[in-house]
């Protein structure tokens, strides 16, 4: 009888702490007991998860973070079973990250990201988490209007009248105290289907032209030609703000933008090249190679002589396939067969431009060596 009697409480003890683990990884208490005044169940059971090992944690973590979402609310959390002391726990291990006040990213998915990437992620971590409607601005207006911004810092912009007395942004916020016009305004549709304002296209280029460094500046200037931005407007908008602060420079940035660079490190390149006392390359011709097209970034035809950015990759979020590499080399060794020669840059040699000049002025010298290093 007595043994009985042991086996149902060893049975109803279990059931007991599967439910008491269950509850407290759903409900993220730091610790959840249950006590039972029967005889069967003399002892008190805690439950601490922030006792849990790490491994067990961050899975947890991973399966329970709201989908498809990369920056979550304490709120999304707390509906998704991540409660404030499993939040808490997580935040002191390591595993999640907090962006601003209310706004949480895993480690592993802001450990992934490149440096733009973890700056989206901070506009991400604004939008989920701020007031009202403001107007995104300069590098935030262009980040959501998908353009590439490339080392312009991650903090967010906002462009609106002046706040009311004894108020100020958060750290992460730069405001910029202006009334904008309705026509330098638009609403753009996130892929979340959340609509948000942000100053258009050509307004967001003017801006990020007047306070960004040069060539920060024509990348986002490129990309924005590149998706269809009119360069008139622009001029023109510049016409309305004669001695403002930053239009000189504005204007020798729309002066230096080019729509078919393609990427920060073809604008780069380009901006170097413009420096060198050398004829100037084209962009993007279209050359056959038995029966197939080959767009080389910058072409000297006299010379026989492309240059090829090498770092795409590393600002598209994206990577050929080996088959894709595998032809474009072919179509190489058939335009050198044909006497064209190669000089390649990357990100690295993007550090040293003067190096750059260098090796690509030694080519295009008369007599210039027939393979770049």
């Amino acid at each position: 009888m007595l043994r009985g009697v042991s086996r149902v409480a060893a049975v109803v003890r279990d059931r007991v702490r599967r439910y008491a683990v269950f509850a407290s990884l759903r409900a993220g208490r730091a610790v959840l007991s249950t006590r039972c005044s029967l005889p069967l169940l003399p002892n008190i059971l805690v439950v601490q998860t922030q006792f849990m090992d790490i491994a067990t944690q961050q899975k947890f973590l991973a399966e329970a973070w709201p989908k498809p979402l990369q920056v979550a609310t304490t709120e999304q959390l707390r509906e998704a079973g991540v409660g404030d002391r499993l939040l808490a726990s997580a935040l002191k291990r390591g595993l999640v990250f907090r962006l601003r006040k209310g706004a949480y990213v895993q480690a592993a998915t802001w450990q992934a990201c490149p440096p733009w990437g973890q700056s989206r992620l901070r506009l991400a971590a604004h939008l989920a988490t701020t007031r009202g409607t403001p107007v995104y601005s300069y590098y935030s207006a262009a980040r959501l209007h998908g353009l590439y911004v490339w080392n312009c810092g991650a903090q967010v912009h906002i462009t609106g009248p002046s706040p009311m007395s004894g108020t100020t942004a958060p750290k992460d916020v730069a405001t910029h105290h202006q009334d904008l016009p309705d026509a330098d305004v638009c609403t753009l549709r996130l892929p979340s289907g959340r609509e948000v304002r942000a100053t258009t296209l050509e307004r967001t280029v003017v801006d990020c032209a007047r306070i960004a460094p040069f060539a920060q500046a024509v990348v986002i200037g490129d990309s924005a030609l590149h998706l269809g931005a009119n360069l008139d407007v622009m001029v023109g908008l510049l016409a309305q703000i004669p001695g403002r602060r930053g239009v000189r420079k504005a204007r020798r940035v729309l002066a230096a933008l080019d729509k078919r660079s393609e990427s920060p490190g073809e604008s780069r390149t380009r901006l170097v090249i413009a420096e060198m006392n050398v004829p100037q390359p084209e962009l993007q011709v279209q050359m056959m190679v038995r029966g197939a097209v080959y767009r080389p970034d910058f072409v000297w035809n006299e010379q026989k002589v492309i240059v090829e950015f090498d770092g795409k990759t590393k600002y598209f979020d994206y990577k050929p396939t080996a088959e894709v590499l595998l032809a474009e080399r072919r179509r190489e060794s058939l335009l050198m067969e044909a006497g064209w020669r190669f000089v390649r840059f990357t990100w690295d040699d993007l550090r040293n431009p003067e190096s750059m000049k260098r090796r690509l002025g030694a080519v295009l010298a008369p007599g210039g060596a027939r393979v770049a290093a």
